[in-house]
């Protein structure tokens, strides 16, 4: 069953019988990918098994409502470091990684944090995405604009893994913010190239972002890890805040990180693996069965003995060099002699 909700505006208000109608009118689910139908008061799913972590209108989904223009820009962020409070824009070829939602606003915390993957161009059927996450748990204030009173760190909040069946919005150039102008997906992009598009999902964290406290785990932050799969083009992640009541509204998200120059950008994008020719090799390293490691080291077009050998001796060379995804065969982070052992094994 898809678990994916319709593409249908948000209004802003949701106690009147006509409101509840109009949910149920719009319940079915869209049949194929497509784009998000605006900006601003809309609705979106996640591509959780579990569906919503917050269903509070009762149709499987969140509403967006950005206040306007520039708005709910300021307060989250992406960064590789808790500790770096605005984070900065990361890109990277790494498949796997980690990086944190921060929260620097006035309030001082999001009751749950969102993360949306877009994955440029054409997806391969055999895409794979494995997000963990961890961070703090809370029953939210009654009082609008206040801070948890209590809240319980939880070492997973989140381990799940998205296939390309769950990128279900788009193809688009754009995320969803307040503002009237296409709003990048990533700092540097040109939105009006719409060759360039990318398909969409949004994850629930199942944790929330408080403003930061050293005596905190991360200091109050969300932390994500990433393990991609058939990464064959390009992925950028932004994070969205929600808030059951706030000055803003209720039961709504509307922050995001920025990704405009000069308005403290923060992100974290991720580049299919570039492999470069390993010393004493004959070609470009390749991946022979699609699995994401390049167990071809040597770039002769086949996995053999010559490869393992060229491995060991060049270890030190791929870890400095070579994007470490590509060679890590035992994915613990790192490269070492038990990757070595591990592609011995597997020839």
């Amino acid at each position: 069953m898809n678990r994916h909700p319709p593409l249908a505006p948000a209004a802003t208000g949701h106690r009147g019988a006509l409101w509840v109608a109009l949910i149920l009118l719009l319940a079915c689910p869209p049949a194929s990918a497509a784009a998000l139908p605006d900006y601003n008061n809309i609705f979106v799913g996640v591509a959780n098994d579990a569906g919503p972590k917050y269903d509070a209108f009762g149709n499987g989904s969140y509403s967006i409502r950005f206040e306007g223009y520039d708005r709910g820009l300021n307060a989250l962020h992406v960064s590789t470091d808790p500790a770096v409070n605005f984070g900065q824009v990361t890109t990277t070829a790494n498949q796997s990684g980690t990086f944190y939602a921060t929260d620097s606003g006035g309030k001082g915390y999001e009751d749950e944090i969102l993360l949306l993957v877009a994955v440029n161009g054409t997806v391969p059927d055999d895409f794979r995405l494995r997000i963990t996450a961890d961070g703090y748990d809370w029953t939210p204030n009654p009082i609008s604009n206040r801070a948890p009173t209590s809240y319980t760190y939880q070492p997973v909040s989140l381990d799940e893994t998205f296939t390309k069946d769950d990128l279900v919005y788009g193809p688009q150039t754009w995320k969803p913010t307040g503002n009237e102008i296409p709003y990048p997906l990533y700092e540097g992009q040109d939105t009006a190239d719409t060759a360039n598009a990318f398909r969409l999902m949004f994850i629930d964290l199942n944790a929330g972002v408080l403003r930061p406290n050293a005596s905190l785990e991360n200091r109050g932050a969300v932390r994500i890890t990433y393990s991609f799969e058939h990464l064959e083009s390009f992925a950028a992640f932004s994070v969205y805040g929600y808030c059951q009541t706030s000055n803003n509204g209720d039961d709504m998200i509307a922050w995001t990180n920025s990704l405009l120059p000069g308005k403290a950008p923060s992100g974290y994008a991720v580049t299919a693996p570039v492999v470069v020719r390993v010393p004493a090799g004959t070609g470009l390293p390749t991946d022979t069965d699609g699995d994401g490691l390049y167990g071809d080291v040597n770039g002769n077009g086949r996995k053999d003995f010559a490869d393992v050998v060229l491995f060991f001796n060049q270890m030190v060379w791929i870890a400095d060099n070579e994007p470490v995804a590509a060679f890590d065969c035992n994915r613990n982070g790192r490269i070492d002699f038990a990757d070595v052992v591990w592609l011995f094994n597997h020839l």
